[in-house]
């Protein structure tokens, strides 16, 4: 009986040191203020998520030189806002990102509405390859662009991102939505049937690689980085900062 309880008790007894070490690790990361090294490849991390202490006050941002700030602005994806205005927002984004569309949710409306005529926005496609719907729905968003339509369609898809994240295919899901924005049905379906604009989403992730984007969402303000999904207040700072 004992030779049979031995095997046992020694796995019983490995699992808990494990665990026991485990936790200890993570406390001591916890009671450091840093960010345990084994979390940085979860999903979380790669898309974007800011850390408590980048949720409580804007990090010292990154600046890009004059050459690089003016290849994010020439010739975007999507751009909206006073076209002439003093501050320019870049956003490196894809749609199936939860933080993105935490950001959404939360914040960029309220930048929209207390900065409608100081801001030109920009948004640039950088889906991730873990994502696997991130690119076609990005195709689909510049398909309704050629309709005039690409920031109602934006704001669509973030809206009813849980309506389509988790289905084996979207194509059938974004042609829904440009029926209900009103869409010509057939110019959109041969637009997205053709991949028409896969190069232009791929210059986009090429550009934000460039310009050091690793995860989504990432933001330049007048060429000041911003990484993750910050709080309304931290992009306030960066936007009067920028207006004086």
């Amino acid at each position: 009986m004992k030779n049979k309880l031995m095997p046992l008790l020694i796995v019983l007894l490995i699992g808990a040191a494990f665990a026991v070490g485990s936790m200890w690790t993570e406390l001591r990361y916890l009671k450091s203020g840093q960010q345990n090294p084994q979390m940085e490849q979860n999903e979380g991390q790669l898309d974007g998520q800011p850390s408590a202490a980048g949720e409580a006050e804007v990090p010292e941002p990154e600046i890009l030189t004059d050459e690089d700030w003016q290849k994010l602005i020439t010739n975007p994806s999507a751009v909206k806002g006073n076209l002439d205005a003093p501050v320019t927002i870049v956003e490196f984004s894809e749609y199936e990102c939860p933080f993105c569309k935490r950001y959404v949710d939360d914040t960029y409306s309220q930048i929209m509405a207390d900065y409608a005529d100081q801001v030109r926005y920009i948004f640039r496609d950088y889906p991730l390859a873990f994502h696997a719907h991130a690119k076609a729905v990005a195709l689909a968003a510049r398909c309704a662009g050629e309709q005039d339509a690409y920031w109602d369609y934006h704001d669509v898809l973030f809206a009813k991102r849980d309506d389509w994240a988790e289905l084996e295919s979207v194509d059938t899901r974004v042609i829904d939505f440009a029926q209900e924005l009103g869409l010509d049905e057939d110019q959109f379906s041969d637009c997205y049937s053709s991949q028409k604009y896969q190069q232009a989403v791929d210059d986009d992730f090429a550009l934000g690689q460039q310009m050091g984007v690793s995860g989504t969402p990432t933001f330049f303000i007048n060429g000041k980085k911003l990484v993750g999904a910050h709080p309304y207040e931290n992009f306030k700072e960066l936007i009067d900062e920028a207006l004086k």
